[in-house]
């Protein structure tokens, strides 16, 4: 369909249709978060609430560095952070993988300091139903604006590299625009970017599957060269494209904390691919080490990623080498290979094993996966597991990828890339028959679908990954081995390829883009307006930890918890602020509640009553029973909140009730609760 060109002028035109793709996934996103919220009409504090859960915690961030004097006085503030984990002080860069709002606050500062951002244009929205008026403000100069705008440019990059990636591993500009076709087909099945912009995987997925990209090049490119000489650490500086590979890998690790999980997968992909000797053992070591390199440049950003099963397993593969490279002239092959599979796994678990007593902030990732497993229970991983993100993959997934045609598309790719290995077996031999950058893509796609049938959250590793495989189904070299050797055989092929993914796939995409809505609560506006106005600003907060990344960053007080549940320390402080969801009495939680200098509860009237549809057993009340394995129930001892949610607060005060909120202050110099000389008026929705 495209005739032969010159090398430059195919670069080019790859380059720029690239280019158009990732322009064309930014318009397309932003365009879907804005008729998501309509969030050009919303006030400042309206933006903000809509940053739910930890996104209003990374936004914080971000706003600290803008509002400071100077970035470097912003970036202070981060790393003396006693807001978030009252009364803890912390470096919050470290903690909570904060290089995304550091570098967007700089280009922030940067642009304020060369006058590059135009004045906001504002206006009065007239909010209707008895509302106040709101004064609305865009341009970049605004900062949430500004923030999103920022990662839109990240989705953009997704894009681009999908086209990229589908053209690299085709050999074909058309497999590059089919992978990217079927990512935007399968949009909401691939990214939730459009809903979320503030989280971590905003920023780092992008960076991902650039680094897997990368290693896809170096692994087809690499595989023959230096094959007999003995791994030596110069070789990783001299005659190999180290910061190809470092600079990606070292930047996910510090924008999200999941990403070594990632790199575990890509590790465990190559070494496979090594054990069956399609990789030469030179290239696994030089690759290993770029990853032992990254985690060790990572934690001077504060990445915890050293203590990761990740990290254990990359000095478990070069302890192994250095273990075993004496006996290579000794051993046959195969006792080789089960040696190196054996001591690496070996080793791998002995670190973790110790390093988990003495760091357990990853130790809930076992429980997670144990619990999917086996009947194992906990108050944590049934937190987790009654989330719908983290339940195991629904039917309605796998259904949406059959009928936009991705999956059987995918499966064919994969049956054509075996047959056509197949027939290079008889002539090339085993291993040289094996095209490495598939093979390995094709592991590190299994490893996807394996983490995605698990946790739901996961298919957005899964899905576009199966785009890049698809993409596949049109590369010529495996067209021509099926006899496709005519040009306009193919091109029929082509075409009947991206119609049957247009058949149903324009439909998503339609219907994704007339869903229009428009962000309020109402309730949480009241409950924050009330806070500033009403209690001090070093007023300690405890409540859901959704609610309270919100109140931090609108009302700049104090919390003892947020959603920074991968913590242990947040997980322990979340379980006792959690208690008054249970059936303790009244006076035991108080005093948990004294001890961590709380002043003020906020009661989420939809956690006390159950509201909401969870799942069978997933009522907080059930997590609790769970917990002491319904010791209390039998007792007869009734749920604590709804009795405190219902006036009869004591030894709480009850200073605020609206129609979803319930705000209760901690008096510390008595335990009787009087009544006011006139009658408290509180306020409702």
């Amino acid at each position: 369909m495209i005739m032969d060109i010159p090398d430059r002028y195919y670069r080019f035109i790859v380059a720029l249709i690239a280019l158009v793709c990732g322009l064309l996934h930014r318009d397309y996103v932003s365009m879907l978060f804005e008729n998501d919220r309509h969030f050009s009409h919303l006030s400042e504090v309206e933006r903000e609430m809509s940053f739910r859960t930890e996104m209003g915690m990374y936004y914080y961030y971000f706003k600290l560095i803008t509002e400071a004097p100077t970035f470097f006085e912003g970036l202070k503030l981060l790393w003396n952070d006693s807001s978030s984990q009252y009364p803890r002080e912390i470096n919050a860069q470290k903690i909570y993988n904060l290089f995304p709002e550091i570098t967007a606050g700089f280009l922030y500062h940067k642009a304020k300091e060369f006058d590059l951002l135009d004045a906001p244009q504002c206006w009065q929205i007239e909010r209707g139903d008895g509302l106040s008026t709101v004064r609305s403000c865009q341009g970049l100069a605004v900062p949430s604006y500004f923030y999103t705008e920022f990662v839109w440019y990240f989705a953009g990059m997704t894009g681009a590299i999908i086209f990229l990636y589908g053209t690299y591993l085709s050999d074909s500009i058309f497999g590059g625009l089919i992978a990217f076709l079927s990512f935007l087909i399968n949009h909401t099945e691939c990214t939730r970017v459009q809903w979320t912009p503030p989280l971590r995987e905003s920023f780092a997925y992008p960076i991902l599957l650039w680094q897997m990209y990368a290693v896809t090049v170096v692994v087809d490119k690499y595989r023959y060269k230096n094959v007999d000489k003995k791994f030596n650490w110069r070789y990783i500086f001299k005659d190999f494209p180290f910061l190809y590979i470092f600079i990606p890998t070292l930047l996910s690790l510090t924008c999200w904390q999941f990403s070594q999980f990632v790199m575990m997968t890509q590790v465990v992909a190559l070494l496979i691919l090594h054990w069956l000797r399609i990789l030469p053992k030179i290239l696994i070591l030089q690759l290993t080490s770029v990853h032992l390199l990254s985690i060790v440049a990572s934690g001077f950003f504060g990445n915890l990623s050293s203590f990761s099963v990740y990290a254990t397993l990359v000095v478990g593969v070069l302890y192994t080498n250095d273990l075993l490279v004496r006996l290579e002239n000794i051993l046959s092959a195969n006792t080789l290979v089960f040696l190196e599979i054996v001591t690496t796994f070996g080793f791998t678990y002995l670190q973790q094993f110790i390093l988990i007593v003495a760091f357990e902030d990853h130790s809930h990732i076992f429980d997670i996966l144990k619990a999917k497993l086996t009947n194992y229970k906990n108050f944590h991983t049934l937190l987790y597991t009654c989330s719908a993100e983290f339940d195991f993959l629904p039917y309605e997934s796998y259904e949406a990828i059959v009928r936009s045609f991705l999956l059987p598309f995918a499966i064919l790719a994969g049956i054509m890339a075996l047959y056509y290995w197949y027939r290079n077996f008889k002539i090339a031999g085993w291993p040289d028959c094996i095209e490495a950058s598939v093979a390995y893509n094709a592991l590190q796609t299994g490893a996807f679908v394996l983490m995605a049938a698990m946790i739901m959250r996961l298919k957005l590793f899964m899905n576009p990954h199966l785009c890049l495989i698809a993409g596949l189904v049109v590369s010529r070299r495996y067209l021509e081995k099926l006899g496709l050797r005519n040009e306009i055989f193919r091109d029929v092929f082509v075409l009947t390829v991206i119609a049957g993914l247009c058949y149903n796939g324009f439909v998503g995409i339609e219907n994704e883009g007339k869903s229009y809505g428009e962000f309020s609560n109402v309730e949480q506006e009241e409950l924050f307006d009330w806070i500033k106005g009403n209690t001090p600003e070093d007023a300690v907060f405890a409540g859901k930890m959704s609610l309270m990344a919100n109140l931090l960053l609108t009302t700049r007080r104090p919390v003892v918890n947020n959603p920074f549940y991968e913590s242990k320390i947040m997980r322990d402080r979340t379980l006792k602020v959690y208690e008054i969801y249970g059936r303790k009495d009244a006076a035991a939680v108080y005093e948990t509640l004294r001890k961590m200098q709380v002043d003020y509860l906020v009661i989420d009237e939809g956690l006390c009553y159950g509201l909401g549809n969870p799942k069978p057993g997933c009522k907080l009340i059930d997590l609790w029973d769970v917990m002491d394995n319904g010791q209390a129930k039998r007792l007869g001892k009734r749920p604590l909140c709804p009795t405190l949610s219902e006036r009869n607060s004591h030894p709480f005060k009850r200073v605020f009730a609206n129609n979803h909120y319930v705000v209760l202050r901690l008096d510390y110099s008595t335990y009787v609760e009087f009544m006011p000389s006139s009658p408290m008026v509180l306020q409702s929705a």
